[in-house]
């Protein structure tokens, strides 16, 4: 075999394959399992050798022409190469991997995977603008550069539109500091900042017969197609008296499960994203969800009731469930240590990121809890990015 040539054993998290040669593993992007390729060293991550293609020896039936103009430029998709179905079972793959690797946990036999269009489902997006050059669009690969997009096959329609009318003129309106739009596309398309005579500082989302008003900035689920399974998908799983909802952003999961419980209690940090859950609160007639101005990470609440921990929480009542949606770095240590002393008979754990959730399952499982059933939402398709969801039960 000719030096700088492995087999793709397999994808693994990050979106890349891995193989081996003499010199020990090599991670390579742009991939399919099973394929012959010649590669270049590209640097390490993690201590780990990054290789890049120079070439395909023996390709994959399972690879495709990528299906967007901008394939080889913009760093948005990693796997666009690759048959969907093809993606769907790699995701499978690497979840389960990263849960028996990481986690160092049994689990329930196999997992479902909730997919949808691959096509036009984003309805979320940060607009890179380049006004050096005049361009509106996303960066390009391994850079800061930004490559101008027109229309991104990921988006929907009003996204799209945004991009193109930026692109015919409109990025000269911005001032020089502005290099980032965030886009939220609802009934119609929000940002932040908002663009006179093109979009408006706030939109309505309409899911499953409940109203959400979002800022352009506001986090909220990316993938129009899915965002019911997601957010009904634990009703009928979990209930009772009083539920926690920690990093509740604008209030998403409080409302989809608002039914199931007799109060909820939000948690947030941002005063932004408090504001927003309270008037989505009151708009859908759920008067029993309270919205708390808190960082979970420090337990410290920062708002009416500033010094107070969030313990306190459970010391007033005992949540009959605790439902956690972190950013990719999951649980900090601290609020892994609460769960497990504060002993909630359920959780519901919703995460962007399988190592990170591995870790944190295997310590709730340590810590005295039995992982009842788990799915995955392909949410991003055509990237290596997953999300999943677990129902953990007090043992």
């Amino acid at each position: 075999m000719p030096a700088n040539t492995v087999r793709i054993e397999k994808l693994v998290f990050g979106g890349y394959g891995l193989g081996r040669d003499s010199a020990g593993v090599v991670l390579i992007p742009g991939v399919a399992e099973g394929e012959l390729v010649e590669f270049a060293n590209d640097g390490t991550k993690g201590g780990t050798r990054v290789g890049r293609v120079a070439k395909i020896v023996e390709e994959s039936p399972l690879r495709r022409a990528a299906p967007c103009a901008y394939a080889e430029e913009c760093g948005g998709c990693d796997w666009l190469h690759l048959l969907y179905g093809e993606q769907a079972r790699c995701k499978k793959e690497i979840f389960l991997d990263c849960a028996t690797r990481i986690g160092k946990f049994g689990h329930p036999s196999g997992i479902e995977i909730f997919t949808a269009n691959e096509f036009g489902y984003r309805m979320r997006a940060q607009i890179k603008i380049d006004r050096q050059n005049k361009r509106a669009g996303f960066f390009r690969r391994k850079t800061n550069g930004v490559v101008r997009i027109d229309e991104c096959p990921l988006l929907v329609d009003g996204i799209n539109g945004v991009l193109a009318r930026l692109n015919s003129g409109m990025v000269d309106a911005f001032p020089d500091r502005v290099q980032n739009i965030r886009v939220l596309a609802g009934q119609s398309v929000a940002s932040s900042p908002a663009i006179a005579g093109l979009t408006s500082a706030s939109t309505e989302i309409n899911v499953s017969g409940i109203k959400f008003i979002a800022d352009g900035g506001s986090f909220f689920q990316s993938n129009r197609f899915l965002l019911e399974k997601l957010g009904r998908w634990a009703q009928g799983r979990l209930g009772g008296g009083y539920c926690m909802d920690l990093y509740g952003g604008i209030g998403f999961f409080s409302l989809m499960l608002a039914d199931d419980f007799d109060g909820i209690a939000l948690v947030e940090c941002l005063p932004a994203q408090i504001k927003a859950a309270e008037r989505n609160f009151q708009i859908n007639g759920k008067l029993r969800i309270k919205a708390i101005l808190a960082d979970v990470e420090s337990g410290a609440w920062i708002g009416a009731e500033c010094g107070k921990r969030l313990g306190e929480l459970t010391k007033r009542s005992a949540p009959d469930c605790v439902i956690i949606d972190p950013p990719r770095p999951g649980l900090a240590k601290s609020v892994r240590n609460w769960l497990i002393s504060a002993a909630p008979p359920a959780i519901l754990y919703v995460s962007c990121n399988p190592p990170t959730f591995a870790r944190d399952a295997g310590a709730l499982i340590r810590g005295g809890y039995k992982l009842a059933d788990w799915s995955l939402f392909d949410l991003y398709p055509n990237t290596h990015h997953i999300e999943s969801a677990a129902i953990f039960y007090r043992r």
